[in-house]
Formats: C-alpha cells, structure tokens, sequence
C-alpha cells in the first residue's frame, strides 16, 4: 500500500500515529483510525474528525478516490460523507460487519480492532488489558519505535517531548530535502510551508498556472481538472513515499 501523511494545520505525530498538518495525501486512510489512542470524549473526536478536513481540496479528493460523488453538495455533506465511507471501508479491511449498526459503534470496532492489531505487530501482550490501557502502551511503543527509526533518543524524554522530537525531526528533513530553511521558524509555520511548497511544485509539474493564486486553490485545481494526470506522474498529493 502506498505510504501516505495526514496533514492539517495543527502538528501531531507521523507515520501511523495521528499525524496535523496543512493537507492531506491521497489514498490514505481515515485519520480517525490513526488516531486511536487515549481516551478523548465524543465533542472531542468530532472536532478531531473534521479536523483532519481543513481544506476542502483534499474532501474532495478522499471522496474521489472513495467513489463518492462531489458534484452538487455542500463540503459539509461531503465530510460527512467522506468520513462515514472511511468507516466503513476500515471495517470491511479488519473484517467486521457494518450492516445495521451505528457509525459510532461501528467506529470503536474499529478502533479497538486497530489497536488488537498494532498490539499484535509490536508484539504486545493483549490478554487480561484495559482496552484504554492497552491503547496507550501501543501508542508508547509506536512513537518509541518511530524515534529509533529516526535516530531520536528517548533517554530522560517524557511521552510530550518524544513526540515533539520525532514531528520535528519528520518535518525538517522533509523541509530540508525541499530546499526550505527551518531557521527561526515554529513547526506550524514550517509544515505550512512545507506543504504549500509541494502544491506548487506538482502545479508546475503539471503545467498550471499559479499566478496570483494560494495553494488551496491550486490544489483544488489539481483534485479537479489534473487528477488523472497528477495520479499518472505521482506528484503530490499522490507521491508513493513522502518520508
């Protein structure tokens, strides 16, 4: 499967873990399922949902490559939409059945059947667990996993500063490996730039023109008239690898 980064504009972690910021990659998975750690109440989920939808641009794409049709609705409907196939596409990989049953109970199927999996992976004992607490150490040994691969240490790092170390680690390299200077920069500003850089990058890529025009809207002119094209070169948001 394709390696793909959720983004908004707000920071989380990458790779597997709930991933913030500007945009969004194609082909990639609800962020809701990414985001199956700890223990957020139901107000909380919601906002975190349509949160991963800031930019109308990538709605409309998650719901081209979900067979949705985007013609003729509000974007509202259309994250509603977008979000309730991903559910139910998420159910259909883990095998569980969708028929008759409440997208929120069929949404913490899912997500107890994600962290089971995780668990099984990392090799983590599931028997006699707290599904919260078994939750948790996933996501610890997740994170921890990830700043190895990365080379962060986690010697005398708190679970914060451990994730701050591997989002900022992440957003660097990919800042650097686009020629972009991360001097005096905070990681919102920077992964905003990060991404807006690649939009513009795959519209020259593709021959658009971009005079006067922000990235948002060049990415909707991507997701709307090149999505064939951009698909068939593999620039973003349809890069194979972004790490």
């Amino acid at each position: 499967m394709r390696k793909s980064v959720i983004l908004t504009v707000a920071l989380a972690l990458f790779l597997g873990l709930t991933t913030q910021m500007p945009y969004a990659s194609a082909e990639t998975k609800d962020p809701v399922f990414d985001s199956v750690w700890g223990s957020k109440d139901k107000k909380e989920e919601k906002q975190e949902h349509h949160g991963h939808f800031q930019s109308d641009a990538m709605v409309k794409l998650h719901a081209r490559e979900l067979g949705i049709e985007v013609e003729g609705k509000d974007i509202e409907t259309l994250k509603e939409e977008v979000h309730e196939a991903f559910v139910k596409k998420a159910a259909d990989e883990y095998g569980i059945e969708s028929e008759g049953k409440e997208l929120d109970a069929l949404e913490e199927e899912v997500r107890q059947a994600k962290v089971m999996k995780k668990a099984e992976d990392l090799g983590i004992a599931v028997e006699g667990k707290d599904p919260k607490a078994l939750a948790k150490e996933v996501h610890e040994a997740k994170l921890k996993q990830k700043a190895d691969e990365m080379g962060i240490s986690v010697d005398g790092k708190d679970h914060k500063e451990l994730k701050k170390a591997v989002m900022e680690t992440k957003l660097k390299n990919e800042a650097d490996a686009l020629g972009i200077s991360t001097e005096g920069k905070d990681l919102h500003d920077l992964a905003k730039e990060v991404q807006e850089t690649k939009v513009m990058q795959a519209a020259n890529q593709l021959g658009i023109d971009t005079e006067g025009k922000g990235a948002e809207e060049v990415l909707d002119e991507i997701v709307t008239d090149y999505y064939d094209e951009a698909k068939k070169q593999k620039v973003y948001p349809f890069e194979e690898d972004m790490h």
